[in-house]
């Protein structure tokens, strides 16, 4: 991704982002690309290399806590309706009134909101990896949600954000990046069900310090880059989508959302990674159907970060399903 077309703009609670930004040409849409933990921007340059010759304009942010966007350490910060409307100051920044979302991973939750919020600004949604999850305007006992997951499918499947909850969850990942890095971008997807899902091996894993291959999608390059731009930031202001949501931060905001905003009618595309460790399809699957009637959904067999594993698929399904929107 060319340095150069980095932009800075404050947002009106007055944070700072950093986004990447190349004009549409003529008769194309732009794309609204919104990465996940524990990256930034530069998780879609695969996918900008690939559409910004073909003329799509695209808006690439670094969200809040994540490169060279402000890293604040307040958990309320990261509440998703204030993040929305950070991404809404970005899109007026460049008087663009509609364009294309697409999320990955806390992402996807923040395109959610979006939906919900700002369904005016879109023209479709596509969801990577993490499907689209209505608002939920009472408080969670998490717990219970970890209980219930190792009950039914035995296993926590996201007892690792107990761990990211904790106070000086940072302090343990900041000295031990490379072991917490090994871990969230895995060599095979089934590492997660071993050290990431379940109770407290995240937090054995990387305090620790075990270390595993780098995976075959992921170049040393490549690899290099997200290690020197999380060392840069820290991961502690990014720990914070995941405290505000085992604290049921979001609950005052998604209480003011009426329910019939629930419901996305705008077209949708979800690509599903079926080896997703953290993940339940079947369960997914039907949120989605409820929620978001106009879905289209691919499977791909692969993990988490379907976009760097699976680089060529995903563009090409991206790519077909705009052309039959007429996008």
């Amino acid at each position: 991704m060319d340095a150069a077309l980095y932009k800075t703009v404050n947002v009106s609670r007055g944070f700072t982002y950093r986004y990447w930004y190349s004009p549409a040409a003529e008769g194309k849409p732009t794309l609204l690309l919104l990465h996940g933990f524990p990256s930034s921007s530069f998780d879609w340059h695969r996918q900008v290399e690939y559409f910004r010759p073909k003329g799509y304009g695209l808006v690439v942010p670094d969200l809040l806590g994540a490169g060279g966007t402000a890293t604040p350490t307040d958990p309320e910060a990261f509440r998703m309706a204030l993040i929305a409307r950070d991404i809404v100051d970005i899109l007026d920044a460049e008087h663009l009134s509609k364009v294309v979302g697409i999320g990955h991973d806390w992402g996807s939750v923040v395109l959610a909101r979006l939906a919900n919020l700002y369904d005016d600004r879109f023209l479709a949604y596509a969801w990577n990896a993490v499907p689209y999850g209505p608002p939920r305007p009472q408080p969670v006992n998490f717990d219970a949600v970890l209980a219930h997951f190792e009950a039914t499918t035995g296993n926590a499947r996201i007892g690792y954000w107990k761990f990211f909850d904790e106070d000086d969850a940072h302090v343990v990942i900041d000295q031990n990046i490379d072991s917490f890095l090994h871990l969230v971008y895995p060599p095979y997807p089934e590492l997660w069900e071993e050290w990431l899902s379940p109770m407290n091996k995240a937090k054995q894993w990387i305090t620790e310090n075990r270390t595993a291959d780098s995976p075959s999608w992921l170049t040393q390059e490549e690899y290099n880059t997200l290690r020197e731009t999380l060392v840069k930031t820290g991961i502690r202001s990014m720990l914070n989508y995941y405290k505000a949501a085992v604290r049921s931060l979001n609950c005052q905001d998604d209480q003011k959302i009426p329910e019939e905003a629930y419901t996305i009618r705008k077209p949708a595309l979800w690509i599903s990674a079926t080896r997703e460790a953290a993940g339940a399809t079947a369960t997914q699957k039907a949120i989605l159907d409820k929620y978001v009637p106009n879905n289209k959904v691919v499977e791909l067999d692969v993990g988490h970060w379907l976009q760097l594993e699976a680089t060529d698929r995903v563009n090409a399904e991206w790519e077909s399903w705009f052309e039959s929107l007429g996008l």
